[in-house]
């Protein structure tokens, strides 16, 4: 059963994965009751973030905070800048990176929610200390969590 959460800024569980600096998980599986899932995402200037993929169960949306998020919806490209959202119906392809010079902020929503804040644990791990995964591995571990490279 999901009850009243707070979470105060910069605080709760938080995973690093390569070019992002942090990712707070801020509303999780258990405390939603896998209703919604909800992550604050800070990216360093330039870092990749998802390349082009695919939800087949989750719906997923974008709120910029801060930067500029270079989002890849379907076959088009778009610069959100703070106070943009994206809204990506499940089985749309998109992906996003910050393209700007600065740090980023990219407020990331799911629904529902299927835990994915294992998701990104997940990614954390793989790319502990520097490390690279393979495809493979990579390709193995977004398949456990809704998401499907196109």
């Amino acid at each position: 059963m999901s009850v009243p959460l707070y979470v105060p800024a910069g605080e709760g569980e938080y995973v690093d994965i390569r070019d992002t600096k942090r990712t707070y998980l801020k509303l999780t599986t258990p405390q939603s009751n896998g209703e919604f899932g909800f992550f604050e995402h800070h990216m360093a200037p330039e870092a990749k973030g998802a390349s082009p993929h695919i939800h087949k169960q989750s719906t997923e949306m974008f709120y910029v905070v801060k930067g500029e998020i270079e989002f890849t919806i379907g076959d088009r490209k778009v610069v959100g800048e703070p106070g943009a959202f994206a809204y990506i119906p499940k089985g749309e392809p998109h992906g996003f990176t910050n393209r700007g010079t600065e740090d980023a902020t990219l407020l990331i929503m799911f629904y529902p929610i299927y835990d994915r804040e294992d998701y990104f644990r997940g990614l954390g791990r793989l790319t502990a200390n520097g490390r690279n995964p393979s495809m493979d591995e990579l390709r193995e571990h977004m398949a456990k969590y809704d998401q499907f490279m196109v």
